[in-house]
């Protein structure tokens, strides 16, 4: 057994903002976990968007910048492909500042780095190898959409994708781990790409076997299947699941306080909307949110805006200034806000983890991201799907069929339209009607069940412990 050192470990995450809050989740858990120096790598417009939201500093981490790249990707709809694959390309172009920081800077400064921690990034291992140090891939996906990603040779074999050569009615009851799947549930990003472009995403996930540790945002319990499968295909790669990553404030049974750091910070957060929660009746505002890069068609907001207003339910709606990606929806926007007053709120960006644990809080429409996936069953809200893009349809599909904690307007498509009289009603089934009852339940156990496992002793509390112990034996 190798000697106890104080671990140095690098934390690169890719740079957007629903990835870079889990990263440093993740690495505040480790501090919090033993004696770590851990250094969080961000471009230097990102790490001066989140300096508010430090404040002085996170004890145990020390930030260091790269020139940023977001001028190739700011502002991208990201569901559209030609748009992903300009922010694919920026992300190639990473690899050249990253290691230049860390041959000149970090190493230089020390102490010896550990490991690097980061998201799969094509050039990464490679980058790790070059420089002599052990490198850790970080999930901030479902257990279930990584999986996915390491069946794409079968699917690919079977014909499911690419979308031209399948049966878009057809089922995926064929993957060790998954009960079944429809071809519509996959994440756009098998659907949209070609074979080669596939068969070159295979080839980077396959690459995971050899990293010294593999770090997943879920949760055991919630796929337990899916994550025994994924165990069986890294072996002897060691695989952790140590989610949900948020503050451990936010996993308290405590209403949420004013120093709660939102998921979502590197956006300025309107406060004013707590004040305006606490005025309204339990359990009975809708909030409406679909993150900080999903965008919807003017047909589609105009659809939910007449939906949620004929229903006659208490709204939050953060609709921030790049939501809607055509020209004509703002006037449509201003019109809304104006004749919905006296029934609801629109703000630009909100305290996301402070909104949902607020008792007002009885329901969230939501584009399905992970994290604020995670964030809603950890507050034992539920919630009312708009997928948009990326594995939002897998995990729409998980939220209502496999957990079911929720309600879709529709399935299966990246521009999908929901019609006013359709919003009216799932709005109505879940804040109103029998279903949500039982669906508000449900929601609840859910949430009691996760939390249990960052407490000390549960099965995410225990895996960072034992990569700690790892790191700091030499042994990662």
């Amino acid at each position: 057994m190798g000697s106890k050192i104080t671990p140095h470990v690098v934390a690169v995450p890719l740079p957007a903002q629903g990835h870079i809050s889990p990263l440093l989740h993740l690495c505040q858990a480790l501090a919090s976990h033993g004696s770590i120096l851990i250094t969080f790598v961000n471009t230097e417009a990102n790490q001066d968007s989140i300096k508010e939201m430090l404040g002085d500093g996170v004890e145990g981490i020390r930030f260091e910048t790269f020139p940023g790249l977001e001028a190739a990707y700011h502002g991208l709809d990201l569901t559209q492909l030609e748009n992903r694959q300009i922010f694919y390309r920026a992300i190639l172009d990473m690899e050249a500042p990253v290691e230049r920081l860390l041959r000149e800077k970090i190493i230089a400064k020390g102490p010896p780095v550990s490991c690097i921690v980061s998201e799969l990034f094509p050039w990464m291992r490679d980058l790790a190898a070059r420089i002599g140090v052990p490198s850790v891939y970080f999930w901030p996906t479902s257990a279930a959409c990584v999986l996915l990603d390491f069946s794409i040779p079968l699917l690919l074999e079977r014909g499911d994708i690419p979308p031209e050569t399948s049966d878009p009615d057809s089922v995926i009851d064929f993957i060790p781990g998954i009960d079944s799947l429809s071809i519509k549930d996959i994440p756009s990003s098998l659907l949209t790409s070609t074979p080669e472009g596939l068969e070159r995403r295979s080839r980077i996930f396959s690459r995971n076997k050899e990293a010294a540790c593999i770090f997943l945002n879920t949760v055991e319990e919630l796929e337990r299947k899916v994550v025994a499968a994924i165990q069986e295909l890294l072996r002897p790669a060691k695989f952790l699941t140590i989610g949900p990553l948020l503050p451990s404030s936010f996993l308290s049974d405590h209403p949420a306080d004013e120093n709660t750091v939102s998921a979502e910070g590197v956006w300025k957060e309107d406060m004013h909307c707590l004040s305006w929660l606490d005025e309204r009746e339990p359990r009975s505002v809708l909030y409406v949110s679909f993150g900080s890069m999903a965008t919807l068609k003017a047909n589609q907001i105009q659809e939910l805006a007449l939906g949620l207003e004929s229903s006659g339910q208490p709204f939050l709606w953060v609709m921030r200034p790049n939501l809607v990606s055509e020209s004509e929806a703002p006037n449509f926007c201003e019109d809304f806000v104006v004749r919905t007053k006296s029934q609801g709120l629109v703000i630009s960006w909100a305290p996301q983890l402070q909104v949902l644990k607020h008792p007002s809080v009885g329901g969230f429409l939501t584009h399905c991201g992970w994290n604020s996936t995670l964030e809603a069953v950890c507050s034992g809200v539920p919630l009312l799907c708009w997928p948009c893009f990326a594995e939002q349809h897998l995990n729409c599909k998980i939220i209502v069929d496999d957990w079911k904690v929720g309600l879709s307007f529709f399935r299966g498509s990246c521009h999908g339209v929901a019609s006013k009289e359709v919003v009216h009603q799932v709005i109505r089934r879940l804040m109103v009607e029998d279903p949500g009852k039982e669906i508000r339940k449900r929601a609840i156990e859910l949430r009691n069940e996760i939390r249990s496992t960052v407490t000390e002793g549960g099965s995410s509390d225990r895996n960072l412990s034992a990569f700690v112990d790892l790191i700091s034996k030499r042994l990662v």
